[in-house]
């Protein structure tokens, strides 16, 4: 029930109200498997989509787009934004790009409402949002209500802000509820009231939980969140207290329902309450039985209090008008505040100095009531939300790139000069580039490599510019490189047409990898991508699936042989698709149990639970005339030696750590052997894209911006990524 301007209307007295309880949708395989029973057992009777995910890119997973549409046919599915920045001074190029594939989605898809964020900004040279506090001013309060009506306009439905998690201090917490109050009053806007956000403020602050909530205008809320989060201990704090942080990344707290069943009364209009949990926490069975768990708790309290009569509060204390914090500015003092904010932030490490500066800083003066109640300690966490999120617009003649300083360090985005190709060289415009094992053993220093370095041995995408001499590619055409591009042309092994041993090969190492905006290539080592091929499937094919192809044409199948593949991981799950393709019986041996329904979609005729002897284990089973040992474990790969059949052969194809230790009595009964393989002819690459194309094989991606590489490499070391990881740009 809807008046005339989209907000919804409070329903009659006595009367039960109809709250929908959703979650936040997640395209991970972490997400999906957490959470598909709760799906099944309708405890999800409603659908949130930050559309900044996606916007149905051929990389987005086809039950993420099912979900969508299912829900858009129940007139359940909500829409989140952040990367608008809704309140920044001015909008950039791309925000406006945003604002046009926002129209798409909503053209594409019915959406109730549309929600962004209050407090998210770009500025100066900073084109990626920071969710950062705002002063209250004139110009804020004009920009707030002619974003609201642009994006009303574009979408057609009705449009609010959430409320801001961080603050710099107790007067950011007083005046941000009132600021929201005055600015969706004027512009008829509505207000998505995140509960997690009001407890950590309460936490970091303190103060009274009613009264801080009857600042807000709850006769406007119409969605609910609620969620989980994580605590930083700042340094700058003398007396040790941690600071609360709305990531989303934990259980959600008991004091958030606290919370709800408090306020829900109190929100007459409220039409859904979403739990929001990020995939970082939902790894294993034990993180989606608690994620259920909570789910069907915030179904019973949401029946419960939502069953109770409506009450209307009043209104807490004006901050809005007469405060020494309202700001009378205009369009350009504002910007010049944000982008003093975020430049400072981005350069000074030590809260102190960097509120030393802001209160000394021209462009912050007119701001100066404001500034001074920051503290230090709330500044500390903004400087780390600075350098995780903001991303600088690069300088003319530059581009961005992911570069690993050092062994053991993180990767840092930064902006470097653009290559030009030379004489048989080409300039690649990335799509995608895959995340490998191998990234991960030059992190790690397991893998010697000259650092810094931008890593990334998987890229695929565009020409964008040739050399001279170069006729074997065009601008525009769609290609990858795999790790050697090209011989020296010298060597034994170049005449002998073994590209792959040549002493001297032309690789990434020395022009820099994929994990950036473009990359330098040999002409000669491009293979051009079927046009069936999206570049975020195509990707792990130029390492993965060619290191796997090689590895199952090195043992020299032969029709009816059994065939066994040791670890099923970012290369087993290839492994076992390959073989199972070539009409072979196929045995998948895995440490893990959980996988047992991803192996079998995989096609696998067998499961083993290889425990500590896979070896021993697979022998039991009948044992296997090939063995392709993709694992990163060689005390594994060692063991498996025993369920050779007669004359088998065991692929080593996984890196792993420490000597590979065999038992030669086992290998010499069986008359066994044991083959190195990684990356052999061309024809295997080109074979394996074929496989890939015609829809015989399907590499399982989880796609990361490249802003999110740190993210992608955290969860490939904790054996987490389901099974290739892919950076998009």
């Amino acid at each position: 029930m809807h008046s005339a301007n989209g907000r919804p209307s409070s329903p009659s007295p006595g009367r039960p109200r109809a709250i929908h309880v959703g979650v936040s949708l997640m395209p991970s395989e972490d997400f999906r498997r957490a959470t598909e029973l709760s799906f099944a057992e309708g405890d999800v009777d409603a659908l949130e989509w930050n559309v900044d995910m996606g916007w149905g890119s051929p990389g987005t997973p086809a039950w993420v787009e099912a979900r969508l549409d299912e829900f858009a046919e129940r007139g359940r599915l909500y829409a989140h934004g952040v990367e608008l920045s809704p309140l920044s001074a001015r909008l950039l190029p791309h925000q406006q790009m945003w604002l046009e594939e926002l129209a798409r989605a909503f053209e594409r898809r019915r959406f109730v409402h549309l929600t962004d964020h209050f407090g998210f900004m770009t500025a100066g040279a900073f084109f990626r949002g920071t969710p950062l506090p705002l002063p209250q001013s004139e110009a804020l309060f004009d920009i707030a209500l002619e974003r609201i009506a642009r994006l009303r306009a574009i979408v057609g439905c009705p449009v609010g802000l959430e409320n801001l998690a961080l603050a710099f201090g107790q007067l950011d917490m007083r005046t941000q509820p009132a600021f929201l109050k005055r600015a969706l009053e004027a512009a008829d806007g509505f207000l998505l009231l995140d509960l997690h956000n009001v407890h950590c403020q309460l936490t970091n602050f303190g103060g009274d939980a009613k009264t801080l909530l009857a600042r807000y205008p709850l006769d406007r809320v119409r969605e609910i969140h609620v969620a989980g989060g994580s605590w930083s201990r700042p340094l700058s704090d003398p007396e040790g207290r941690p600071f609360r942080r709305d990531s989303h990344d934990d259980d959600m707290p008991g004091e958030v329902l606290t919370l709800l069943e408090l306020v829900v009364p109190a929100c007459p209009s409220l039409e859904v309450v979403v739990l929001e949990r990020t995939d970082r926490s939902l790894y294993g069975d034990d993180e989606a039985k608690r994620f259920r768990s909570e789910l069907r708790h915030l179904r019973e309290t949401v029946a419960r209090v939502g069953a109770r009569p409506t009450e209307s509060w009043g209104t807490g204390p004006d901050e809005t008008s007469g405060s020494t914090a309202w700001i009378d500015d205009d369009l350009e003092t504002l910007d010049r505040l944000q982008r003093c904010v975020l430049e400072t932030f981005s350069s000074v490490d030590d809260p102190v100095s960097a509120l030393e500066a802001l209160r000394t800083h021209d462009d912050a003066k007119p701001y100066e009531s404001w500034t001074r109640s920051f503290e230090p300690r709330a500044v500390e966490v903004a400087i780390s939300l600075v350098r995780q999120w903001g991303t600088r617009i690069p300088e003319e003649g530059t581009m961005l790139a992911a570069v690993l300083p050092a062994p053991r360090a993180t990767f840092e985005l930064r902006h470097v000069p653009i290559p030009r190709p030379g004489p048989g060289q080409a300039l690649l415009r990335i799509r995608a580039s895959g995340i490998c094992g191998t990234d991960l053993h030059i992190r790690e220093g397991r893998m010697a490599m000259p650092l810094p370095s931008i890593l990334g041995h998987e890229p695929v995408g565009e020409i964008a510019e040739v050399g001279d001499g170069v006729t074997s590619v065009r601008v525009g055409d769609r290609v990858g490189v795999p790790w050697v591009q090209a011989g020296c042309g010298e060597c034994d092994a170049c005449a002998r047409n073994k590209m792959q041993h040549c002493i001297e090969p032309r690789t990434w190492v020395q022009t820099g990898g994929g994990h950036a905006e473009l990359m330098l290539v040999d002409a000669r080592g491009c293979v051009a991508i079927p046009d069936e091929l999206s570049f975020e499937e195509a990707a792990p094919m130029f390492c993965a699936g060619f290191t796997v192809m090689s590895g199952f044409r090195r043992a020299s199948p032969r029709k009816g042989e059994r065939i066994a593949v040791l670890g099923i991981g970012g290369l087993g799950h290839l492994a076992v698709q390959i073989a199972k393709c070539h009409g072979h019986e196929v045995v998948a041996i895995t440490s893990t149990d959980a996988k047992r329904d991803d192996i079998r979609l995989l096609g696998a005729d067998e499961i083993l639970l290889g425990g500590g002897d896979p070896g021993r284990t697979l022998a039991e089973a009948g044992g296997a005339d090939i063995i392709l040992a993709t694992s990163s474990s060689a005390a594994d790969v060692g063991s498996v030696v025993s369920g050779l059949r007669p004359e088998g052969r065991l692929v080593v194809m996984g890196l792993g750590e420490g000597a590979l230790t065999i038992d030669p009595m086992a290998l010499i009964l069986s008359q066994g052997a044991v083959l190195g393989a990684g990356q052999n002819e061309r024809r295997d690459l080109t074979d394996i894209l074929d496989l890939a194309a015609r829809r015989r094989i399907c590499a399982a991606v989880e796609a990361f911006p490249l802003v999110l590489v740190e993210r992608a490499m955290a969860r490939l070391a904790e054996g987490r990524v389901r099974h290739r990881a892919v950076l998009t740009l």
